[in-house]
């Protein structure tokens, strides 16, 4: 099931089954996609009505799949006798499916091949479950000799086309199908090809915008100019490779920017908090797609209170649709604002770039976005008035597909409706909720802007901020530590619910505090020997649940999975508290893992089954894959492995290397930071590292520096870092 065939080019989507049919029963979202609008939504091809024996099916070339497949015994026409390639492809303005058909059999063949194709031009939410009461109207298809056109007018007055032109001559059967005939002498070769356009018009006087564009470059023109970073392990290089290549194709072209989609195939479509944590973890990489994410937000930050979409002045959104139903507003997600820390994610990423940029531009012109958000966080996120940053839902859970009719009960990244759970199996309802890993997002932010006021020029006139803030975060600090400790088990609290009780199961969410430096040094021993037990950490990563707790499910979606994007945040945290050997576990655990997954892409997540159980990993079908932050997720790798960091507005650079031990070597060249431009070498010499400087044009000032705390016996490969 991890080998759906899925490509994206630009808004359109083609996902398929492993075979390349389309599926219309299929429990996993298929069809051909223009942003939210599913186009095609059956695609079978048969052999005088038998199914394709398939071969072997790819999708490594950029915008392309192929498939290969021979046939069954078939009258006279012997058990794989033929072979039937098909290609699909996604162009600069069509989308082709071509279909060669090869006789290697050694006698003359004629057979009925067969396609059949229908679109339900349903909205991605009808894909993916939603029910409705009233739909439009489907036009009848229209047959010419050279192709057929299938039509629908939605309630939004919006008439949708799918066009389909056929270079052989076909006849028009029952149920939808078409029928070729075909025959061939040995070594004869057939050939069908359906390019297929999509189009949607609106009347006058009704705007089809906010709209992606089609564009001829599938990519933004900055997109190649991004660090070069090689390993020399071929697994970790393919990694790469494969990442560079995902978030090529998650690029869309909006109006006024680039932007990645969140996942294929069933979040084709911007979401705040993943475009923020894939700019985070993309900074050392190229820069620029946290720059485009920073203002596609701030252009749609919210203005007023709107119970509806959960709007509220400065909040960021989290996600935007631009389907019939969200038109509609028969879903909440055209501009849906239902998250609880994109708005201050916003804030984390907007200082981190321009801490690591020194591009002093942005920061005044997205000042009066960051003066709102910050404004947001007080009036709105403080909801119960204890400085927690929290959550309200506006609609009790829904636990079917009736839920993405009235928004999200949970609004932190693990946001399905029982993903907040107490270590009794009962699922948390009392609101507001201050989950852990968004007050160490808060804890962040605080710090992050005072070291940037603190460092900006005098005349800007921020210094006195600088000051609030840092007095602000030290009494956070310690009421976080105080109140969600959890003395009996030596761990933190997944968060606090309404009455300020602890969500006490054993799950990652407090893990994630540690990028921010939130965890009192006092506790940080005992926390993370804690988490490092085998109820909680595998041979693939952390678990987001322990699978000692009661609502323990290893396949679920947030209680006992793994996911790269957490696993990537948690080792770059426990590199900040100098944990270098805990840190080369996390990155050999996901090293390990991606060895599970076709071309070494990380997925959105998978199945939290344990090596000692299974044997084997055990993959989510209908994880999204690729997924931006999964892809964006082995730049912070690499970036938490060399510690890298640097000071605002400097040009100083600190370095500190710990390589792990499926490394030997890492060369980074063109790095962008600090106005600079900065290419080095770190490499293994016995139990030591050393850093060999191999360009610095810009004369960085780059400081060099062993990991502050050394844990755990490391020899020989295994050696943590030692500047030379």
């Amino acid at each position: 099931m991890q080998h759906r065939r899925i490509i994206k080019r630009g808004p359109i989507v083609l996902a398929t089954e492993e075979t390349g049919a389309i599926d219309p029963t299929s429990h996993s979202t298929q069809g051909l996609f223009f942003a939210d609008t599913r186009h095609l939504s059956h695609f079978c091809a048969t052999l005088d009505g038998e199914d394709l024996v398939l071969m072997g099916s790819s999708e490594e070339v950029l915008f392309e799949a192929a498939f290969i497949f021979t046939n069954s015994q078939l009258g006279d026409i012997p058990a794989r006798g033929l072979g039937i390639m098909q290609h699909n492809a996604i162009g600069e303005s069509a989308v082709t499916i071509k279909f060669t058909i090869l006789n290697w059999s050694l006698q003359p063949v004629a057979f009925d091949f067969q396609i059949q194709v229908d679109a339900d031009f349903f909205d991605s939410f009808e894909a993916r479950g939603v029910k409705r009461v009233h739909r439009g109207e489907m036009l009848a298809p229209k047959i010419a000799p050279n192709g057929l056109e299938l039509g629908y007018v939605g309630l939004d007055q919006v008439t949708r086309a799918t066009k389909i032109a056929i270079s052989a001559p076909f006849r028009k059967g029952d149920n939808d199908m078409l029928h070729f005939d075909v025959a061939l002498e040995p070594d004869g070769r057939y050939e069908v090809t359906f390019d297929i356009t999509m189009v949607e018009h609106a009347p006058e006087g009704v705007s089809l915008q906010p709209e992606p564009s089609l564009t001829r470059n599938p990519k933004p023109p900055w997109f190649d100019q991004g660090t070069s970073v090689r390993t020399g392990n071929e697994d970790v290089d393919q990694i790469i490779r494969r990442s560079v290549d995902d978030l090529e194709v998650l690029m869309t072209r909006w109006k006024d920017a680039w932007m990645p989609a969140a996942g294929l195939p069933r979040f084709a479509v911007p979401f705040g908090r993943d475009s923020l944590y894939t700019g985070l973890f993309t900074l050392t990489w190229n820069p620029n797609l946290a720059r485009n994410a920073l203002h596609f937000l701030a252009d749609r930050q919210g203005k007023e209170e709107n119970p509806w979409n959960y709007e509220q002045p400065g909040k960021i959104m989290h996600e935007m649709h631009t389907g019939e139903l969200a038109r509609l507003r028969e879903v909440p997600f055209g501009l849906f604002y239902g998250s609880v820390d994109s708005t201050v994610l916003f804030l984390v990423l907007g200082a981190e770039y321009i801490r690591w940029t020194g591009d002093i531009k942005l920061y005044h012109e997205l000042k009066r976005h960051f003066e709102a958000a910050w404004k947001w966080i007080d009036e709105y996120g403080n909801i119960d008035g204890t400085g927690y940053l929290q959550y309200q839902a506006h609609t009790p859970p829904k636990l079917s597909s009736a839920a993405l009719t009235v928004g999200l009960f949970n609004q932190g990244w693990k946001d399905s409706a029982n993903s907040v759970m107490y270590g009794d199996g009962t699922l948390v309802t009392k609101h507001p909720i201050s989950l852990a890993e968004v007050q160490g997002d808060l804890y962040r932010a605080l710090n992050l802007w005072a070291e940037l006021y603190r460092a900006m020029p005098d005349e800007e006139g921020v210094k006195g901020k600088a000051v609030a803030l840092e007095a602000r975060a030290e009494i956070f600090k310690e009421q976080f530590n105080r109140e969600f400790w959890m003395p009996d088990k030596n761990y933190y609290a997944m968060a606090l619910d309404g009455e300020h009780k602890h969500v006490d199961s054993i799950t990652s969410n407090p893990l994630e505090c540690l990028w921010a430096r939130l965890i009192d040094e006092e506790h940080v021993e005992a926390f993370v020997e804690r988490a490092f037990s085998p109820d909680m950490f595998t041979a693939w990563g952390f678990r987001t649940m322990a699978n000692t707790e009661k609502a323990y499910n290893p396949f679920s979606y947030h209680n006992g999975s793994i996911w790269p994007f957490e696993n990537t945040v948690i080792a770059a945290g426990l590199k900040k508290y100098g944990m270098a050997y805990e840190t080369q576990r996390v990155f050999d655990a996901l090293v390990n893992a991606s060895r599970y997954f076709e071309y070494r892409r990380w997925p959105e997540v998978y199945a939290g089954v344990g090596e000692e159980v299974g044997g084997v990993l055990a993959v989510q079908p209908d994880a999204s894959r690729p997924q931006a932050w999964s892809a964006a997720s082995i730049f912070l790798l690499v970036q938490t492995i060399l510690g890298v960091a640097t000071t605002p507005f400097s040009g100083r650079v600190d370095v500190t290397p710990v390589l792990p031990s499926q490394l030997d070597e890492v060369v980074i060249e063109n790095m962008k930071v600090n106005g600079g431009l900065l290419s080095f070498r770190v490499v293994r010499d016995g139990n030591s590292v050393l850093m060999e400087i191999i360009d610095n044009p810009g004369r960085l000032d780059v400081v060099v520096r062993p990991p502050a705390r050394q844990r755990g016996q490391i020899t020989g490969k295994n050696a943590p870092a030692v500047s030379g």
